[in-house]
């Protein structure tokens, strides 16, 4: 079973990720378990608990940054995707995030990102849209 967090800084935020992420999954028959966090002290508790199979992180800034390289020391296994508002993409790549999403973010490669969760591909860097 999928267990995916999604990490926002805002409700809209939540409401776009949760809806895509539950769409795509339900094209292709997957009902995974989701929580969604607003704050990354909740969000690492969780994740220290019970490891995490998939992650979105969709903060802005340095706030982004330095969540994922949490997440990532925590929980080196766990599938990240990645979305900023600024060009974070080598970062992206250092810390093996599967997906790389430079706002705003278009469906089209929500579903790329989302495919290779689905495809289990880890090609060894992130990918950038």
């Amino acid at each position: 079973m999928y267990r995916i967090a999604v990490l926002t800084s805002s409700r809209a935020q939540e409401a776009f990720w949760a809806e895509q992420i539950l769409q795509f999954c339900a094209e292709h028959c997957l009902f995974p378990q989701m929580d969604c966090y607003h704050d990354q002290e909740s969000f690492f508790e969780a994740a220290r608990c019970e490891p995490l199979t998939n992650a979105v992180i969709a903060l802005p800034g340095v706030d982004g940054l330095n969540a994922v390289e949490h997440l990532r020391a925590l929980c080196p296994q766990t599938r990240v995707i990645w979305c900023s508002d600024l060009n974070f993409s080598l970062h992206a790549f250092r810390l093996r995030a599967d997906y790389f999403l430079l706002e705003p973010v278009t469906e089209a490669a929500l579903r790329q990102g989302f495919r290779i969760w689905l495809d289990g591909k880890k090609s060894g860097g992130a990918a950038l849209v």
